[in-house]
């Protein structure tokens, strides 16, 4: 066949044209796609953020700048129809999640796609046990943890203040809601053990003591002084308020909690492991999934934590065997030297920490925050320690606050410095935030990484705190030991079924003798099983993450760019995390 000149000038463009209309609607639909990806999360975020009021002023400084609508002020519900309603909303999500191709999803977007839908996933599976869960608790329990979120709620504005004081005025509602909740599991034959339901009496009795001087009677006023424009008059107003709604509010909600819960106390049918309950196993593994963000099974878990015990016992074994004296005086002059050369003020020690880390960290812009102490009163209940972190849009709104019932010093104050600072959760948080992630994945907790990272950079800190060598090795070594025996607990408890005498032959092993420090073990681990597993299976997963990345890059591995992809990542399950910093 013949063709004119150009004839064939067209039929050789036609496959040009063709490309181009190609790339064009390719063009078009990754647009469109990520665009309406984008819209669905930003629309999750906005709705979820304002169903409780709390999670919104500790998110976000001005909702108003997101265009968000918080008149409506709530701290949530246990009620069961509220419990399995957010359920279905999950659900809801998840099914919209399968119309986006995620192959069509921009690297940012596929991430946060890959993390949404194992979240999901994760809770969904949770769905048959939402009466396994336990709110309350003696020291990690929403009555002990609450008045620290209230005392800590700051005030930009009027309007702060107002729903300050509403929610004081709803807290009797939402402890109710509590209770029922409780009712609803004593029941079904699942309330607390004796034992955990005293550790809450005892808790809200402490709060009860501290009529005059409670702390949110102490904090409220130097809260006010930084509203501007409020009259005397209007902060007098406000002061009576608060007084009005702690007297009325406040600890009527608290002895009504107590009464409640010692009304149902005797209805404890277990005071033993999650596995005595019906389906108890297949719950303690899900809630390990959970709050470890580790989907290995239960077994290969515990076989994992017997390993790191191995070895971390072979490594002490090594040190006295190269230096007999150091170990035989733990207590000795040397050791009091290493402690001694720490800064004692806490602020000193994190200006040092931040400056010691920068060869093995990427660097952080300047930050701000504070250091405050736990009320007397809540001290017995309390963590040696512990971060409240910024909102979105103020990154240098930081708190740490300091137990002074614990009386670390020396090295203990360092690494524990170190994993609620730099470059623990607070270094970790803002550097995160710092990368760019979506506001959705604030509305996700995944402690598995959070406090495996903070306990993965503590284990690290002795030796920025410490020039011997042996004696920070001998520091970290006991601080794994001291997570990893508790986490090989937690499993036996929890999973195996040991009793209490089963407890103490297990720590008698470790050479930790005496029937009150196997009920001290024992009783933790009852009132919060995997919490352990959080900070020390996280940690593992680092621990292995880094040993694989080493493996892969060779001589071209360097630590500091290892925790740079790490925490652009940002908090994750371990599966997404070692797909982003492996193969990403």
């Amino acid at each position: 066949m013949h063709f004119s000149l150009k004839n064939r000038r067209t039929f050789l463009l036609l496959p040009v044209f063709i490309t181009a209309l190609i790339f064009l609607f390719c063009s078009a639909f990754y647009y469109k796609t990520n665009a309406s990806f984008t819209a669905f999360t930003d629309a999750m975020f906005r709705e979820e953020i304002t169903k409780n009021t709390l999670n919104l002023h500790y998110t976000l400084q001005d909702p108003a700048n997101l265009s968000i609508d918080c008149d409506t002020v709530t701290l949530g519900s246990f009620l069961q129809e509220d419990l399995n309603k957010s359920c279905d909303i999950l659900d809801a999500y998840s099914k919209k999640m399968e119309t986006f191709p995620a192959y069509w999803l921009s690297s940012r977007n596929r991430l946060t796609y890959d993390i949404l839908k194992s979240y999901f996933q994760t809770q969904m599976q949770g769905r048959d046990y939402l009466l396994y869960e336990e709110p309350l608790g003696a020291s990690l329990g929403t009555q002990a943890q609450l008045p620290i979120l209230l005392a800590e709620y700051s005030f930009s504005s009027a309007k702060d203040v107002r729903d300050y004081l509403k929610l004081l005025a709803k807290l009797p509602a939402y402890y109710d809601s509590i209770l029922q909740f409780e009712r609803a599991k004593s029941a079904a034959g699942l309330f607390m053990s004796a034992k955990n339901a005293d550790g809450i009496l005892n808790q809200c009795q402490a709060f009860l003591d501290t009529k005059e001087d409670n702390i949110l009677l102490t904090t409220f006023a130097s809260r006010l002084e930084k509203v501007k424009d409020l009259s005397e008059k209007e902060k007098q107003f406000y002061q009576s308020q608060n007084t009005i709604l702690i007297r009325n509010c406040v600890f009527p909600a608290y002895q009504s909690l107590a009464s409640g819960i010692l009304a149902l106390k005797d209805s404890s049918k277990n005071d033993l492991g999650l596995c005595y309950l019906p389906d108890g196993k297949n719950y303690y593994a899900q809630l390990v999934r959970d709050t470890t963000g580790c989907f290995d099974d239960i077994e290969t878990i515990f076989k994992r934590i017997q390993k790191q015990l191995t070895d971390d016992i072979h490594t002490l074994r090594e040190i006295a065997r190269n230096n007999p004296q150091l170990l035989e005086d733990s207590g000795s002059e040397t050791f009091q030297l290493a402690s001694d050369s720490v800064p004692s003020d806490p602020k000193q020690i994190l200006l040092e920490l931040s400056q010691k880390i920068s060869e093995d960290f990427p660097a952080l812009s300047s930050v701000s925050y504070e250091i405050k102490y736990v009320e007397p009163a809540l001290q017995n209940y309390l963590s040696p320690a512990f971060y409240l972190t910024a909102p979105l849009d103020n990154r240098n709104r930081n708190v740490i606050y300091i137990n002074p019932k614990v009386g670390y010093e020396g090295l203990d104050l360092y690494s524990t410095l170190a994993h609620e600072g730099y470059p623990g959760h607070l270094y970790q948080t803002i550097y995160s935030a710092d990368s760019g992630y979506q506001p959705v994945r604030s509305l996700l907790n995944f402690g598995g990484y959070v406090e495996g990272w903070a306990t993965y950079v503590e284990m690290q800190s002795f030796a920025y705190g410490c020039r011997n060598a042996d004696i920070a090795a001998i520091y970290r070594l006991n601080r794994s030991l001291n997570l990893g025996i508790s986490s090989f607990l937690d499993i036996l408890i929890h999973y195996y079924g040991y009793d209490r005498s089963q407890t103490a032959d297990v720590l008698s092993r470790f050479g930790l003798n005496g029937e009150d420090t196997a009920d001290s073990f024992f009783d933790l681990i009852l009132e919060a099983p995997a919490n352990y597993l959080k900070y020390y299976v996280g940690y593992l997963c680092f621990e292995d993450l880094k040993r694989a990345a080493t493996e892969k890059e060779g001589s071209s591995f360097s630590l500091k760019n290892f925790h740079k992809k790490i925490l652009e990542t940002g908090p994750c399950p371990f599966p997404v995390l070692y797909q982003e910093v492996l193969h990403g």
